[in-house]
């Protein structure tokens, strides 16, 4: 039987790595595509591409609602952050009322992850390593912080990502200009970057960890651009299980993590897909179909065989024709998308 399936945030890049991951699975699927922008690249990732509003907009949920009932959409998968605490809260109703499975975790599970101080205060609660930390909204808070750590420390937005708004912390006075009672800022101790940053990707599926693909990972402009697997990237992979099934996400989870003192300390956690997906496929894990699978056919994937190696980004082009464009723009829905595409390497 072919499966419906939504995929939202076909312009962001983490949409775009699991529509790539959709395409490849094992299994008779229409691909629904669904973004604010008809530019997005992902639409023409897909069989059917569909406009929907911001995840701000009073009107999103009920954009989705119409695009579930009238496609009969079997499941969604979410592509950017934004979505993620709207959707959550539709998860049961979606389920119950359309038999549509949002591919996220509780509730309580995003918050911990959209938040950096309470992802801090969950890994502390359960005796796993963590960063410690303090609000900028309480000065008392900020000088037992640098008494606890000392200096350097960062400031970053509790709900930030790719290091944006990040300020380092070298001296008191810096300390006490960050200091306000309205801030938004999680203050943490400095983790070092001397061996590296690393990436670990899980799939949980009720309560357990059926895989995961730790990776170190190079930086540009905060995305990752080439990543790593060895002996030793996957010798963390036992404790950072733990924590995603202690975490209690249900689906995909991701962890970003330094070093310190030869332990993981994460800093950040992402209650979904990560833009890493598709890279992990390359090391033998394509998380969407496992979930897919589980979800929607009842199939349990065995424990994959994983490679070691390195993954090197690179972009590729697409080229759309203007009267396609018009279309999309003019109707706000696609079927059956046409582009051509090209290669990094124009040979192939």
């Amino acid at each position: 039987m072919v499966k419906n399936i939504l995929v939202t945030g076909a312009g962001a890049l983490l949409g775009q790595g699991i529509l790539r991951m959709l395409q490849i699975c094992d299994f008779p699927k229409k691909i629904f595509t669904a973004d604010p922008d008809p530019r997005s690249t992902g639409h023409w990732l897909g069989d059917f591409a569909l406009y929907i509003p911001k995840a701000a907009d009073d009107q999103y949920i009920e954009s989705i609602r119409t695009l579930v009932t009238e496609h009969k959409i079997d499941a969604i998968l979410v592509g950017t952050d934004t979505e993620l605490i709207k959707l959550s809260k539709v998860h049961d109703e979606f389920l119950e009322l359309y038999n549509c499975k949002i591919i996220v975790s509780k509730l309580d599970v995003i918050k911990i992850s959209n938040d950096k101080f309470l992802t801090a205060e969950f890994l502390k609660a359960h005796h796993f390593p963590y960063p410690v930390s303090a609000m900028a909204t309480s000065m008392d808070d900020l000088l037992e912080l640098k008494k606890t750590v000392g200096l350097p420390l960062f400031a970053k937005p509790i709900d930030g990502a790719r290091s944006l708004g990040l300020v380092k912390i070298n001296t008191h006075e810096d300390l006490e200009r960050i200091y306000d009672p309205q801030s938004n800022l999680v203050v943490q101790q400095f983790l070092p970057d001397t061996e590296g940053e690393y990436t670990s990707g899980c799939i949980v599926l009720d309560g357990e960890c059926k895989a995961i693909v730790t990776l170190k990972r190079d930086l540009r402009d905060g995305n990752t651009y080439r990543t790593y697997r060895d002996e030793k990237t996957s010798g963390y992979d036992t404790v950072i299980r733990e924590i995603a099934e202690k975490l209690g996400a249900d689906g995909p989870v991701n962890f970003q993590f330094r070093i310190v003192e030869g332990k993981p300390v994460i800093f950040e956690i992402n209650g979904r897909f990560s833009g890493t997906t598709p890279l992990r496929y390359f090391y033998g894990v394509n998380e969407v179909e496992i979930i897919l699978n589980h979800y929607l056919f009842g199939k349990e994937t065995p424990a994959p065989e994983l490679k070691n190696g390195m993954v090197m980004r690179a972009w590729s082009d697409v080229f759309v024709e203007n009267e396609e464009m018009e279309v999309f723009s003019k109707d706000r829905k696609l079927k059956e998308p046409k582009a051509r595409f090209y290669h990094f390497n124009l040979k192939s």
